[in-house]
């Protein structure tokens, strides 16, 4: 049984090779090095998304608490005066921390332009 080889086939030697590696190593390390910035950047943005989201659930949290306490009666004798007030600072509490989130969400994407760009 004989082994056909091609005629055109080129012999193997590294100075073939090396040329080729470094067209294709070159382009390659520099595409990396700002893709791994670029994937930073977006993860530092998703980063501070969570924790505003986590401040949000935190003060969400705190105001029910004050809700229920109010509603059970917790803090003395309950008239529909003081259960009224109860709510209404519950709600204010909830109003303000949703205004502040919707505000840092709108700035979010300002911010991931700005490190962008600074990276850039």
């Amino acid at each position: 049984m004989t082994t056909l080889q091609s005629p055109h086939k080129k012999s193997i030697n590294a100075s073939n090779y090396d040329s080729v590696f470094i067209w294709w190593y070159q382009p390659w390390m520099t595409t990396n090095g700002l893709t791994a910035k670029l994937q930073h950047i977006w993860f530092d943005t998703i980063n501070d998304n969570m924790r505003h989201e986590l401040e949000f659930f935190s003060t969400m949290t705190e105001s029910y608490s004050k809700l229920t306490s109010c509603m059970l009666g917790f803090e003395g004798v309950q008239t529909p005066l003081s259960m009224a007030s109860c709510y209404h600072k519950v709600v204010s509490d909830m109003a303000d921390v949703n205004m502040r989130r919707m505000l840092k969400t709108t700035e979010l994407n300002k911010d991931l332009k700005e490190r962008i760009w600074c990276k850039i």
